[in-house]
């Protein structure tokens, strides 16, 4: 499988030794940076300084990116830039697009009508079922199913698509060579057979450090046109997702906690009882965003209200 001329040049800009995430979405969205020779990069944009024709760095970092495309050809994968048109369109949308994407599965699967179900990885049985019901709805009303491959409450969103026969995407915080947890190599295994989708901004060979979680969690956020916060803590990774959803302009659903939660203050529940029944300044301090992205904020009292709910994400 081969790769565009334009994802050609990012992939070995992404090569260059200093280069990181923010320069090479910057690059990305530079005109000019197509435009000129691949020798010409070195003296036209300074953060190339170090790509000079004929060097060792240059030799290295086109040797690199030729290894990333003879692995995503072997294994069937795709490499997508921003301008590719199988790039998906909600992610592309958003000002912290990544650079790169790197996609196991059929790219062209991508749905503009699509949910992330995230949560936990130490659900109560209401969070599961919660997670469950809510899927089951979306996956029936054809919404493809966005989630992270995490134990709990992911591992849930998308296995019960699968069940329903849906669309599911799962974003991952390392390199798509290896999948974690290992555990849930089954699942990635699944969602491939079933016609979903593996997606993640890092090169082969990257593994899960903690700070790729939470870029990862943007990602969720960003492939869909809202983010259900199952259940979570109020320090759960999941508010990741949360606030990035916000920030895109997006909906943010919040399932209410049931009154076992609340009467005994479940940890793992404490974030949906703040954002459901807290005040103002609470949710505002959970979520780091401003007063009027909480109109945005969408309280889900019960299962009657996912018409409603699909309708209003729909408009």
């Amino acid at each position: 499988m081969s790769v565009s001329d334009y994802t050609s040049r990012v992939l070995i800009a992404s090569k260059v030794k200093g280069v990181g995430r923010k320069t090479l979405q910057a690059l990305t969205m530079e005109p000019l940076f197509f435009q000129v020779k691949l020798d010409e990069l070195a003296e036209t944009f300074p953060e190339l300084a170090s790509f000079q024709p004929a060097s060792l760095a240059y030799e290295k970092a086109i040797r690199e990116a030729e290894e990333d495309v003879r692995q995503a050809a072997e294994r069937g994968h795709a490499i997508l830039c921003p301008l590719d048109s199988a790039y998906p369109k909600l992610l592309a949308k958003t000002d912290d697009r990544p650079a790169l994407l790197y996609v196991a599965g059929d790219a062209s699967r991508f749905s503009p009508k699509a949910l992330a179900v995230i949560g936990t990885r130490e659900p109560s049985p209401h969070g599961i079922a919660t997670a469950q019901r809510v899927t089951e709805f979306f996956v029936k009303a054809g919404w493809q199913i966005v989630s992270g491959l995490a134990l709990g409450l992911d591992t849930t969103a998308h296995e019960e698509a699968l069940l329903h026969e849906g669309s599911t995407v799962a974003a991952l915080a390392h390199g798509l060579d290896t999948v974690y947890p290992k555990s849930n190599a089954p699942l990635a295994e699944a969602i491939l057979e079933k016609g979903g989708l593996l997606v993640s901004e890092y090169a082969y060979g990257t593994p899960a450090f903690a700070g790729h979680f939470v870029e990862r969690d943007r990602i969720q956020a960003a492939l869909a046109r809202a983010v259900v916060m199952t259940q979570s803590d109020r320090g759960g990774g999941s508010l990741h997702a949360s606030r990035a959803a916000l920030r895109y302009g997006r909906y943010l659903i919040v399932p209410i906690a049931t009154r076992k939660d609340i009467a005994t203050g479940y940890e793992k529940a404490r974030g949906n009882i703040a954002l459901t029944t807290g005040t103002v300044n609470e949710k505002l301090t959970l979520l780091k965003c401003s007063e009027s992205d909480l109109e945005r904020l969408l309280v889900l009292s019960s299962k009657d209200e996912y018409d409603s709910l699909e309708k209003k994400l729909l408009a």
